[in-house]
């Protein structure tokens, strides 16, 4: 959906180029025209400081690689029925820290257009919840989510949904429920075991591999996942408990664990475990991902030993 924009002011002699320099939008060939004359606008395309990146779309020359500069190109281009989708959406909810390389778009109706390399259009024939940011228009975070998880690479999965949940804009239930609505989600099963992952409380993709690759067998079946405790009056979650031997298993995130300030925390909460009785053991992504047995040894031993006791 596009709206009514108001074109940049442009300055006593300044010349067309410079204006355009100035904001990373799209115009069409009419607004470029309105800004200066039909004449000069066609002298910046000719010489190359207005840049034709989608029919009837014209960017600045330093911009013509810009995400922002594509997004907005895109929804021009597609008018009044386009919306940014996908891993773009996702990036502009605050989802992804980078901005993706390639711009998806939902429209109601075919497309036939030839498009470049960098812009992605899928038809959908149902409406999905529409909002509005910084002049874009986007489907909501949840449906950003949804449609944008099987379109990213293995690796930024995970971190994504964990980070939509984090800002509180969408939860894993609302992330479900939107997930069941819409037909045709790319990794549907995938997403769907990570949400239910989160749902009971996993917020890592460390946490969710634990429990399901390494510490999936009958002696550990015992562990409880996401427990809460009080310890010297502060509450804190434990990533996989064991109630008779008062032992707490965390499952460290490099991401959450790896400042001065984080570890300093994580001693803290050992601590004030420790004033209660229950010991905790750290397992780094590493440990997890790529020795399993060693990680089950480890806890099946520190068990064994404080059964015993």
């Amino acid at each position: 959906m596009t709206h009514l924009r108001v074109l940049p002011s442009q300055a006593s002699g300044e010349m067309l180029v410079d204006t355009l320099r100035r904001t990373t939008r799209a115009f069409t060939f009419a607004e470029l025209a309105s800004m200066s004359s039909a004449r000069k606008a066609r002298t910046a395309i000719g010489h190359g400081e207005a840049v034709r990146i989608l029919p009837d779309a014209y960017v600045a020359d330093v911009h013509q690689r810009s995400f922002e500069a594509r997004v907005d190109a895109a929804l021009l281009w597609a008018g009044v029925t386009g919306t940014l989708s996908g891993p773009a959406a996702m990036h502009v909810w605050g989802f992804l820290a980078e901005p993706p390389s390639v711009v998806d778009l939902v429209v109601p109706h075919p497309m036939h257009h030839q498009t470049p390399e960098w812009l992605r259009i899928r038809r959908i024939s149902w409406q999905p919840p529409l909002s509005r940011i910084g002049g874009k228009t986007l489907v909501g975070p949840a449906h950003a989510v949804v449609l944008g998880y099987g379109l990213l690479p293995g690796g930024q999965r995970a971190a994504a949904v964990h980070k939509a949940i984090s800002t509180h804009l969408v939860s894993a239930r609302s992330l479900l429920d939107a997930l069941e609505a819409v037909p045709r989600v790319p990794a549907r099963r995938e997403l769907a075991q990570r949400l239910t992952d989160a749902e009971t409380g996993a917020e890592t993709d460390l946490e969710e591999r634990g429990p399901r690759r390494v510490f999936n067998t009958g002696e550990f079946a015992r562990l409880v996942r996401q427990h809460h405790v009080m310890a010297n009056n502060r509450s804190y979650r434990l990533d996989m408990f064991d109630p008779a031997t008062l032992t707490d298993v965390e499952l460290d995130a490099d991401e959450l664990h790896s400042t001065p300030l984080q570890r300093q925390r994580d001693m803290r909460r050992d601590a004030d475990l420790a004033l209660v009785g229950i010991q905790t053991i750290r397992l780094s992504h590493r440990d997890v991902t790529e020795r399993p047995e060693w990680c089950r040894a480890l806890v099946r031993g520190v068990l064994v030993a404080r059964a015993t006791r």
